[in-house]
């Protein structure tokens, strides 16, 4: 199509480039096509593990979020080898560290600061929730129904156990005590959510709860099992 200004322009030309329109890897857009999507309401899929896997390249997500596009994590499957939102959580964070290193930037993203930008930094655990959960819904214009635990919303969630059954959540045994203060407590559960996030894998999956209906996890499947039936 030689009208079409770049490779998103061909979508933008017939129409498919719009709200809801869920582009995945993104690994080599120009900074106009970047803007293009931006314009029209149109999301990211980032799918590290399958760029990792193909040696397709790096997405600079942070670019894409400074520039206010919608962007989620994928697995893609087709390129990539696991289905875990857990190891696209890993393998985004490690492609970020990859942007930063190889582009020379010295300073991590810092999610608490006024001015935040992300273009070539590492993503902060924040951050890597956010794309894991809200990010996705946000792609699917989902995020009025699920993503977050705002009042009104689906509650679609995961109870994470820390300790117990998987060796590799290492120093996950301590609790929090009654009488910490609350930024102690709250360093905690960051703490804990980043261990889950890269040490964790489904032995520490409690409960899994879609739209408030308990559906899986360890508890689910033991309950089952212990009954010698397929429900708790």
């Amino acid at each position: 199509f030689p009208s079409a200004p770049s490779y998103a322009g061909v979508y933008d030309q017939f129409g498919l480039l719009r709200s809801g329109t869920i582009l995945a890897h993104a690994v080599h857009l120009s900074d106009d096509e970047v803007q293009l999507i931006k314009a029209r309401d149109a999301g990211i899929s980032h799918c590290a593990t399958s760029n990792f896997n193909l040696r397709s390249g790096v997405a600079p997500v942070g670019k894409f979020l400074d520039a206010g596009v919608k962007v989620g994590l994928g697995t893609d499957v087709s390129g990539g080898f696991s289905t875990s939102i857990l190891t696209e959580i890993q393998h985004a964070s490690m492609a970020s560290k990859v942007l930063q290193f190889t582009s020379g930037t010295k300073a991590a993203a810092q999610v608490e600061g006024e001015s935040v930008t992300f273009t070539n930094k590492q993503l902060p655990i924040a951050t890597l929730l956010y794309l894991a959960t809200l990010g996705g819904a946000s792609l699917c214009r989902l995020d009025k129904h699920i993503g977050s635990f705002a009042p009104g919303k689906s509650f679609d969630a995961l109870l994470v156990s820390p300790r117990g059954r998987q060796i590799g959540m290492w120093g996950s045994g301590e609790k929090i005590h009654p009488g910490e203060t609350d930024e102690v407590e709250k360093k905690d559960l960051h703490e804990w959510l980043e261990r889950f996030m890269f040490c964790g894998d489904d032995r520490n999956i409690d409960r899994v709860y879609v739209q408030g209906r308990w559906v899986g996890g360890f508890s689910y499947t033991s309950s089952a099992a212990a009954k010698g039936t397929a429900e708790p």
